[in-house]
């Protein structure tokens, strides 16, 4: 068993931190982290999704990977490789037969000891809920590869409350039968609202990321329980919603805030910031703002239900930096 995965180490701080990012320019990527070195324990990247003749994503190169993953691991950082993916094109093919799952978890693990990474984080999503079975037998596979090797398996998903069970079911992803094959289950507490829906609201609160953790520790161990936090914010154009856009630039939202008749108000109860401001086509616009403030009420929750750790999406490098040293100080050691 490798001594470097992050899986068998004490994490920097109080609780683990990660972030997944797409920024892919080596430098800018390492710069970015290095400012917060003291703060993260893992970066995730985001490798892309599986084709349908079962290839693996080439956009970011096995090569570079492997560079970024070895200065990341000299900063005491380690690294998952992310593949994420739709089921037309990627599901449906994956899932055609257990030998073309067993030939995609080989890969992936064959590819993970070739960058040198930590483990895999699987991001599959919009399944039907008829892949349960086979979702569930690809992890299974997967895990084995991995855990052989000593490395370690990562999923995220959408989290449930006792709502969103009743109206839509388990869905693919069944917390029960999953949660013996992962080590990391990473809980994405976002886009509780999200463009270009007709339905206008932030992309996260504290009382309902509160509501889905506390259901999902029934299910999921506490030392795998990762919630995942947004660092990006939602601009929505009340005017045209479709138009709507999600946000992750600080000197953007500055900018907007200073056009704010309200500056940039706290909505209690809620604990999120919100930014009105007209565009120059006369368009009213509601800027509900991921930022330190709203971060903060989030770690509080983490807390309180003991949880292993967060995730953020995502490290981009325009993101407020006062998010990473809010939860610097949040979490620090004494």
């Amino acid at each position: 068993m490798p001594d470097k995965n992050q899986l068998f180490k004490p994490s920097k701080t109080r609780r683990f931190v990660s972030a997944w990012t797409i920024l892919r320019d080596e430098k800018s990527l390492l710069r970015r982290v290095g400012q917060f070195e003291a703060l993260f324990d893992q970066i995730v990247v985001m490798c892309g999704a599986p084709t349908a003749s079962g290839k693996l994503p080439v956009d970011w190169p096995v090569a570079s990977r492997r560079r970024t993953t070895a200065e990341l691991r000299k900063m005491g950082i380690s690294v998952l490789n992310d593949y994420g993916g739709g089921w037309q094109g990627c599901g449906d093919a994956l899932c055609r037969s257990p030998k073309t799952i067993a030939a995609m978890a080989r890969k992936m693990a064959d590819e993970c000891e070739a960058t040198g990474a930590d483990g895999v984080d699987i991001d599959f999503e919009k399944w039907p809920s008829e892949s349960r079975f086979v979702y569930t037998d690809f992890l299974a596979c997967l895990s084995d590869q991995l855990h052989s090797r000593g490395k370690l398996l990562s999923i995220c998903a959408y989290p449930y409350n006792a709502a969103s069970r009743r109206e839509t079911g388990i869905g693919f992803i069944d917390p029960s039968l999953v949660v013996q094959h992962i080590d990391q289950y990473r809980a994405m507490v976002y886009d509780m609202f999200c463009p270009p829906s007709q339905y206008v609201g932030p992309t996260s609160t504290a009382p309902w990321g509160r509501e889905c953790m506390k259901y999902m520790i029934a299910m999921v161990p506490r030392h795998k329980m990762i919630m995942g936090l947004p660092t990006y914010s939602v601009d929505w154009d009340i005017n045209d919603p479709k138009k709507s856009r999600q946000v992750n630039d600080a000197a953007f939202l500055a900018a907007r805030e200073k056009q704010s008749p309200i500056g940039r108000g706290w909505c209690y109860f809620a604990d999120v910031n919100l930014i009105r401001y007209t565009d120059p086509k006369g368009h009213a616009h509601l800027v509900w703002v991921s930022d330190a403030m709203s971060t903060r009420s989030h770690l509080e929750t983490v807390e309180a239900l003991d949880l292993a750790g967060i995730s953020f999406w995502v490290l981009s490098g325009d993101e407020d930096t006062s998010i990473w040293q809010a939860v610097l100080e949040k979490f620090r050691r004494t």
